[in-house]
C-alpha cells in the first residue's frame, strides 16, 4: 500500500486511533525539536501546524506506529 492508501484506510476504519496517535506523535516530535524545525525555520507552534515537511514526518511516523491496524496482506 502507498502512504496515501494507508492514510485513507486508517482514517476510514480507525479514525479515533489515528487522531490519538497523531496528536501523541506531533507532541513528541515537537518536544524533541530544538529551536529549529526539520525544514530549517524557527520551530514555533504556528509554524509546526503549517509546515508541510514537519507534518509529513509526523504522518509517516503515525502510520508506522499504527501498522498493526492494517490487514496483514496489505501492511
Amino acid at each position: 500500500m502507498k502512504i496515501t492508501e494507508k492514510l485513507q484506510y486508517i482514517q476510514d476504519n480507525h479514525f479515533s486511533d489515528w487522531l490519538t496517535m497523531r496528536r501523541e506523535v506531533h507532541n513528541e516530535f515537537s518536544n524533541k525539536q530544538s529551536t529549529f524545525c526539520v525544514c530549517g525555520r524557527l520551530a514555533t507552534g504556528l509554524h509546526e501546524n503549517c509546515c508541510k515537511k514537519f507534518n509529513n514526518t509526523v504522518t509517516i511516523e503515525t502510520l508506522k506506529r499504527l501498522k498493526h491496524l492494517f490487514p496483514n496482506k496489505e501492511a
